[in-house]
C-alpha cells in the first residue's frame, strides 16, 4: 500500500500518532517516528512554499517568451 505524503496527510499522520501515544510513556522509537513525520511535513511545506513562489514568478515575468 502506498500513501502520497501530502501536507495534510501528514498532518493526519501526526494527530493519529498522537492519539495513540496519548496515554502511554513514549519510547525512543515513538520519538523517532514523531521525529521523521515532523520533518516531513517540514519538507513537504518548504517544497510547497518553493512552488508556488515559482508559480508567482512565473506569472509576473509573463509565461514563456
Amino acid at each position: 500500500m502506498e500513501v502520497e505524503l501530502t501536507l495534510e496527510n501528514l498532518k493526519v499522520i501526526k494527530l493519529w500518532h498522537f492519539l495513540a501515544m496519548k496515554d502511554r510513556e513514549a519510547t525512543l522509537g515513538d520519538t523517532q517516528t514523531v521525529t521523521k513525520i515532523n520533518a516531513f511535513a517540514i519538507a513537504k511545506r518548504e517544497q510547497e512554499e518553493k512552488r508556488k513562489r515559482q508559480e508567482h514568478l512565473f506569472k509576473n515575468r509573463g509565461g514563456c517568451q
